[in-house]
């Protein structure tokens, strides 16, 4: 079979010439396959641990991971159907959207820590720490689906998706930007905080010496989420057809694997296990 401009879209075997298609080479079904069974087990794993300690803030990250799921089970569809450039658009706009809302997630958690442990040690009102980037992860979650629905147009053209992507890579950069300010304060207040550890300033109400533990599982999906961000955007730079992008193995490796490293983080070490709520009082219990 050939296309308007006699070009082969089959090879001699029958099999589909990935050339021609929006993969630009042949991806390995069984990765597409691996990615959505992981996925959905970690998105099972978070619903039943978010269910059991009542952690209903963890809910954006469960949304992330659900976005992360439809985004391997479409990818297989689209490796079935390689010609169908919506089929792969949409693929990338579920995997691509999934970070912003498990970075949402991380942000209400810093400031819960810091609510609970050494408030005076934060830069700025831990109050305020949601506030500010959570709008401004809002911000670009909105910028980045604008990009995504060009992408997702039944037909979209070669501008369109040119369109897309530099909508996408504007919202990736801008969350990046947030995203790195977020860890400087995280950082500086885990310095002070330190600081206030060592003089014996804790009150019997506040986290113990354990709260470092929940701070560094925080810090480790952040990181993890931060060069998933970087890859991203040195991706979108270089544009679909580009050489990253065409080599499904960069993908794998700086976000599938990294997002998967962010969110079995908690599931390793979830809130709910440190961090428990007294309906009548506020508490927290260290376990």
């Amino acid at each position: 079979m050939k296309n308007r401009t006699g070009v082969d879209l089959y090879l001699p075997d029958g099999s589909p010439n990935f050339a021609y298609t929006p993969f630009g080479t042949k991806p390995m079904v069984e990765l597409a396959y691996m990615g959505a069974a992981l996925w959905s087990i970690i998105l099972i794993a978070h619903v039943g641990l978010a269910v059991r300690y009542r952690t209903w803030y963890m809910a954006a990250a469960i949304v992330g991971c659900l976005l992360e799921t439809l985004g391997y089970i479409i990818r297989i569809i689209a490796i079935q159907d390689p010609f169908t450039t919506a089929k792969y658009s949409s693929q990338q706009a579920f995997i691509i959207l999934g970070p912003t809302l498990v970075a949402a997630t991380q942000y209400v958690m810093l400031e819960k820590i810091i609510h609970f442990s050494y408030p005076s040690a934060s830069p700025i009102k831990h109050y305020l720490i949601t506030r500010i980037f959570v709008v401004s992860d809002v911000i670009t979650f909105i910028v980045q689906c604008g990009g995504s629905a060009f992408l997702l147009l039944p037909t979209p053209t070669p501008a369109q998706i040119d369109l897309g992507t530099n909508i996408l890579l504007a919202g990736i950069a801008l969350q990046m930007v947030s995203f790195f300010a977020y860890l400087a304060l995280a950082i500086v207040f885990y310095r002070r905080a330190t600081t206030l550890e060592g003089k014996g300033d804790v009150h019997p109400s506040e986290l113990s010496a354990n709260w470092k533990r929940i701070f560094f599982t925080l810090m480790i999906s952040g990181g993890a989420v931060c060069i998933r961000s970087v890859f991203r955007i040195i991706e979108f730079a270089n544009g679909f057809s580009g050489p990253i992008a065409t080599n499904e193995n960069y993908m794998y490796v700086f976000d599938f694997g990294l997002m998967i490293i962010a969110m079995f983080a908690f599931v390793a070490v979830h809130p709910g296990t440190v961090l428990r709520h007294n309906a009548s009082s506020v508490h927290v219990e260290m376990k």
